[in-house]
């Protein structure tokens, strides 16, 4: 059987929801649905999670109430899917809940994402419960990042990067581009890439996209390539496809890029091509800068590293004549 559990009150009463604790609550009271419908998790339902609540409930351990809702459908389940399928497996007929009362689907989507995140005891993977909650709540419910993170204990800086990933990669995939890219790759396109663009310049956007993760870059070795590759003068917009399109080519007329479109395996990279490739992409940088007027603190930090650059380049000019 269930248990009151003060983590649940707790946590009900900071959302400012109403709610009583019930004794007499029957499987027959829950919505049809109610063992399909889990927007907390991947799978709805978990065997091995299901199973070891049994398993702890005939040794005599009592799990926390589940959250149910009220709806004309009968009681929604917003946390507790897994354990009252356990008691179901054990011919339960009558159970404890917490039922709140709500008159907003948003405040009981915020209960059922959070309670997974917060106090499930076989919660999904920390990125995966906050990309949920994002979309869920940030771009479906329009809740702010700020109000999501302070609830969700994250950092602005995480919950916004999590939305900017999902924006892009959404970006992506509409314009035909590849289902899934890391989040790294998405990001560094974020950076450097306009959501104009890709209205613009779907096809050789899709397809540089499509090229990256099919030549397997890591997120390290995609960033010099999409710099360079969206690095493009936006002033005249009529000109952004033809730039990209010439970008796309020069991209796929690298030899590395070649050689893993045609099925190479990740090589270890000369030390030429990686030092290359390393000032094409802060000169990438500072091209950019020069375009948009972008004004530099600390300048002379700079100037420093460059002539510390320019020397070492300067040795290994002296060791090759040699």
């Amino acid at each position: 059987m269930f248990c009151k559990d003060s983590r649940q009150e707790n946590f009900l009463t900071q959302f400012g929801v109403k709610w009583k604790y019930t004794n007499a609550t029957t499987f027959e009271q829950l919505a049809p649905t109610w063992e399909q419908a889990n927007m907390g998790r991947a799978q709805a339902k978990v065997d091995a999670v299901i199973l070891e609540y049994a398993a702890r409930t005939e040794a005599g351990s009592s799990a926390p109430a589940p959250i149910l809702r009220k709806s004309s459908r009968g009681y929604e389940v917003l946390d507790g899917v897994q354990r009252l399928c356990a008691e179901k497996f054990l011919g339960t007929t009558m159970f404890t809940a917490y039922v709140v009362e709500t008159d907003s689907d948003l405040m009981a989507t915020q209960v059922r994402v959070f309670a997974n995140h917060l106090l499930a005891g076989h919660p999904e993977s920390a990125d995966w419960n906050r990309k949920r909650i994002v979309q869920l709540l940030v771009i479906e419910g329009g809740m702010s990042i700020d109000e999501v993170a302070r609830i969700g204990g994250w950092k602005a800086k995480d919950v916004e990067e999590e939305k900017l990933a999902m924006d892009f990669g959404f970006a992506i995939r509409c314009i035909g581009g590849p289902e899934q890219l890391p989040k790294g790759v998405l990001l560094t396109i974020a950076a450097n890439a306009k959501m104009d663009d890709f209205k613009i310049a779907s096809v050789p956007i899709a397809e540089f996209c499509s090229d990256l993760k099919r030549a397997r870059f890591s997120n390290g070795e995609s960033e010099g390539y999409i710099r360079e590759f969206f690095g493009i003068n936006r002033s005249n917009r009529k000109t952004i496809f033809e730039q990209l399109q010439r970008r796309l080519e020069k991209f796929r007329d690298e030899s590395e890029v070649r050689a893993r479109l045609a099925g190479r395996g990740p090589q270890r990279r000369q030390p030429d091509i990686k030092l290359r490739s390393a000032m094409k992409v802060v000169l990438t940088i500072t091209e950019e800068f020069l375009r948009v007027g972008e004004n530099i603190v600390y300048l002379d930090e700079f100037h420093l590293l460059w002539n510390q650059v320019d020397t070492n380049l300067k040795h290994l000019g002296r060791k090759v004549k040699t």
